[in-house]
């Protein structure tokens, strides 16, 4: 029912704290992030099949009920339509992400774009520029799209197994990612999106709901993971502190490093291509022609096969028997575990799978699952501090960091981010497209 009295409200509330529970949460409008978005109204199904829409902001509503947010926030051991955009709104980070237990049940990403209604696609396209148009649709229809999402996602809520591997990722990607994204993007004028500009911020959107794990990162038509180096994209971010700076702290030979953890093998803290040119070249010291080409015959045994007079080089021995290792249990089970999470890649996610192909997914699995990990680490360091994460790719990390706690904090930032023997380059710069290596 649509909720009309406070008395719903609170019968609601004490029914959830009984019953298994799913909670959508409707936002504002469908383009604006959620960090710049209140909730305008919760649907509630409780396994009795009790249901309630309750308005916060409404003007079809005599009233609504702002003031028991809150309580819905708070809840725990509940069902969330989306968790990263419930933590982002303040929810509680002890419940249930409804998008990754189907990308976990279903392999497959979460499609909500059948959901909508034929209203609200028209109020969505008549009403563009209006910041709070779900305001103005008829609470019937949020009511039925919401029964549609109830339709497809209730049996799984109900049916699905909480694996051990479901729970720590439902731990830790949505909260990690939240908090990365809340952070936003300090820009100036020239940012090629002024309409997402908000408060010299704008906001990017990490989609880890992937086949491999890796996340995308993209928002209102910006690509934030793949910003072009050359042509003056990066200028428009800088720091938002009046005496502050960008840090990147790059990954060194990530990829490699990842893989000598995984097969057991040891490698050295100095450069990865001369120590692997050395045996590419036999020589001592390499000159920077052969180091060139040493990352290039790296890169092309790792990523496209290991050639046979390559085998002789005990890195590669042992990569290629762990390459095919890991085929035939993908051959004789139909999937593999990744190695932290212990998250399935199966074959029914994939098509025209080979050995290399695989070990390449497994690794770009890796490779999300170590950096998560460090992430989180990194966000409770920094909790009682300005500095902050603002950008995340595979082999790299942007910090915005006030001048005033620089010395301090870089050089634990970047012992977090070398556990492991997995050194990283730093980089400093006032804005994103003038980055200068500097030594912590």
């Amino acid at each position: 029912m649509i909720v009309d009295y406070e008395s719903d409200v609170t019968t609601c509330l004490q029914i959830i704290a009984d019953c298994k529970t799913l909670l959508v949460p409707i936002y504002a409008n469908p383009t604006s992030h959620t960090c710049i978005q209140d909730i305008y109204a919760i649907y509630i199904y409780c396994e009795d099949k009790s249901e309630w829409l309750i308005p916060i902001h409404h003007t079809e509503q005599i009233r609504g009920f702002p003031e028991y947010v809150k309580q819905f926030l708070d809840l725990t051991d509940i069902f969330i339509h989306d968790k990263k955009r419930w933590l982002q709104s303040g929810g509680n980070n002890a419940v249930w992400d409804v998008k990754s237990l189907w990308w976990y049940t279903y392999n497959e990403a979460y499609d909500e774009n059948h959901y909508p209604t034929a209203a609200h696609e028209f109020y969505w396209r008549r009403l563009e520029s209006l910041k709070e148009v779900n305001a103005v649709i008829p609470m019937q229809q949020h009511l039925a799209m919401c029964q549609k999402i109830r339709h497809y996602s209730w049996p799984m809520c109900v049916n699905a197994k909480l694996t051990d591997s479901y729970l720590k990722f439902n731990n830790l990607y949505p909260k990690t990612f939240a908090q990365i994204e809340s952070n936003g993007l300090h820009v100036k004028g020239n940012f090629k999106f002024p309409n997402q500009i908000n408060n010299n911020l704008v906001y990017s959107q990490y989609n880890y709901h992937t086949t491999t794990g890796r996340p995308s990162n993209a928002f209102g038509g910006f690509n934030y993971a793949a910003m072009n180096k050359e042509d003056g994209t990066r200028s428009a971010f800088c720091s938002r502190f009046d005496s502050g700076a960008l840090i990147e702290m790059d990954f060194d030979s990530y990829h490699v490093r990842l893989i000598a953890k995984l097969i057991g093998y040891d490698l050295p803290e100095t450069s990865i291509h001369d120590y692997l040119g050395q045996f590419y070249f036999g020589v001592d010291q390499l000159t920077d022609e052969q180091r060139n080409e040493s990352k290039s015959i790296t890169f092309r045994l790792l990523y496209g096969g290991i050639d046979k007079e390559f085998l002789s080089i005990p890195f590669f021995r042992q990569v290629n028997d762990f390459v095919f290792s890991l085929w035939d249990k993908w051959k004789r089970n139909g999937c593999v575990k990744t190695p932290i999470i212990g998250r399935n890649i199966c074959k029914d996610q994939v098509t025209n799978m080979t050995s290399f192909k695989l070990f390449n997914y497994y690794l770009q699995a890796t490779e999300t699952e170590v950096s998560v990990n460090k992430l989180s680490q990194l966000q409770d360091y920094l909790q009682d501090h300005k500095t902050c994460i603002i950008l995340y790719t595979y082999d790299s990390v942007l910090f915005d960091v006030p001048l005033s706690e620089a010395e301090s904090i870089l050089p634990e930032l970047k012992n977090l981010l070398e556990q492991g023997n997995f050194p990283v380059k730093c980089k400093v710069g006032d804005i994103y497209d003038k980055m200068r290596t500097i030594t912590l």
